[in-house]
């Protein structure tokens, strides 16, 4: 703008990060070379592929749909006009200030500045800094602690019984799906967990799948004969299955043939549904079990 008015000569146009080509919001935010290694370096750093957008307007429209999750979301919306406008400090400080470039300072700035920004959102933030500078793991796993239902937290069966929390989720409808199987007694010990890719399903089946796999591995385990088993889900429609055995689809009629076939190995199998908050190992495990290419099985 400056040269176009007069004020400063053609020369004075380039970027005076690369020196190369004529400066623009497209170019000294996105596509100088130098800048584009601090963005590739922070969609390396959250764990996606990186992409080549065509402008600054294009990074933004791609940028809001590469994560998930509402503490997830809001982190990397706000770490987008963080980057941005560290790299836009980064350009003054060079023109103004004739401060030397600096890319892992300029790194570690933005992840302290978002960190600083999250902890006075959320106190309860348990990670520094220092935390997250190697991976954004802790941010990707983390739920704001005070929006949970606090009253549908997790709580042990009744003695003499065991309680499976399962769960099971689709990334699209359908989409791939895995499964996972958290099994606890009455003081709330570990007694065993499972997780598994289960194919392209809608959600609902694959719960149902991991319904049918925490009686599956009840039956496997002769411990748990004769006993009083309780299995939670987060899915209602799962849960009025079997309380309904009219309602079931039949198309699935061989998973709750297996149901009931199993059924005479146990005292009673107690069905109940909770929120996702109580649920969370399970989640856990199921997130998990799209990360591996066999069964994992683990007893306690």
């Amino acid at each position: 703008m400056l040269v176009r008015r007069g004020i400063l000569g053609c020369s004075e146009s380039y970027c005076p990060i690369c020196l190369v080509e004529e400066e623009s919001v497209d170019h000294i935010l996105l596509h100088c070379h130098k800048h584009w290694l601090i963005w590739s370096k922070i969609i390396k750093w959250w764990g996606l592929v990186r992409f080549c957008p065509k402008s600054f307007s294009n990074m933004w429209s791609r940028w809001t749909s590469l994560v998930h999750g509402n503490f997830q979301r809001k982190t990397w919306l706000m770490l987008f006009f963080l980057v941005a406008w560290s790299l836009w400090l980064l350009r003054n400080d060079l023109i103004f200030q004739q401060k030397t470039l600096d890319y892992d300072t300029i790194f570690f700035l933005i992840i302290t500045r978002l960190c600083l920004r999250l902890k006075a959102i959320h106190s309860d933030l348990p990670y520094s800094p220092t935390d997250l500078i190697r991976l954004a793991d802790g941010l990707i796993r983390w739920s704001n602690v005070q929006s949970l239902r606090i009253d549908n937290m997790w709580s042990p069966p009744m003695a003499n019984s065991f309680k499976w929390n399962v769960d099971g989720s689709s990334l699209g409808k359908p989409g791939p799906c895995r499964i996972g199987v958290v099994l606890r007694n009455h003081h709330g010990h570990l007694l065993g967990m499972f997780s598994v890719p289960v194919g392209i399903l809608y959600s609902n089946i694959a719960e149902l799948r991991a319904i049918v796999k925490a009686i599956e591995l009840s039956e496997s385990n002769c411990l748990l004969h004769h006993q009083h088993l309780i299995i939670e889900s987060n899915s209602t429609n799962d849960i009025s299955w079997m309380h309904k055995p009219h309602n079931r689809p039949w198309k699935h009629h061989n998973l709750f043939f297996s149901v009931n076939r199993l059924n005479v190995y146990f005292g009673s199998i107690t069905y109940s549904h909770i929120f996702r908050e109580s649920n969370y190992m399970a989640n856990c495990m199921a997130k998990q079990g799209g990360r591996r290419s066999s069964e994992f099985v683990a007893w306690f």
